[in-house]
């Protein structure tokens, strides 16, 4: 492991305590390749998770999948065509697209992740009122204890 400090000047491993700004070289530490999902959902706000998800991707240099679940709200009005819309936004800016019916939502999203191999999560903020968290739980906290080793991204509703 290369260890460098704030200017790059190489430090030896000794030294590492008594310099508090020493950088290190994260590439040789985690040679796995960086898969990032996004959670799609059939709504406007979705595209701007495929956004941050991809400026991300392009941060880490990672491969982006776009992946909805479908549950039973694919009734709802329009949800076709947004979830279409939104799944073409997320393929023209390079993403791989998976559209899968499996429940309950916060496993079906931990089995894609862990056998799409990914290495980091990009989904909204919940929309669930805080008592239906209480009654329910919250799916973010549910995804987090099924995701063990993933890292993930949690974009705030802009309104």
């Amino acid at each position: 492991m290369t260890i460098t400090d704030s200017n790059g000047h190489k430090v030896p491993p000794q030294t590492t305590a008594q310099h508090p700004s020493i950088i290190y070289d994260m590439t040789e530490l985690d040679a796995k390749p960086t898969r990032i999902m996004i959670c799609v959902g059939y709504n406007p706000v979705s595209q701007r998770l495929i956004q941050r998800a991809n400026h991300l991707s392009r941060a880490l240099n990672g491969d982006l999948l776009a992946v909805h679940i479908q549950t039973d709200a694919s009734d709802a009005p329009g949800y076709w065509t947004m979830l279409e819309q939104n799944m073409e936004f997320a393929r023209n800016l390079g993403a791989e697209t998976l559209v899968i019916r499996d429940a309950p939502l916060a496993e079906a999203i931990a089995r894609v992740a862990h056998t799409q191999d990914i290495t980091h999560i990009v989904m909204g903020e919940s929309a669930r009122s805080r008592w239906a968290e209480i009654q329910n739980g919250s799916l973010i906290r549910q995804i987090l204890r099924a995701t063990h080793g993933i890292d993930i991204y949690i974009v705030a509703d802009p309104t």
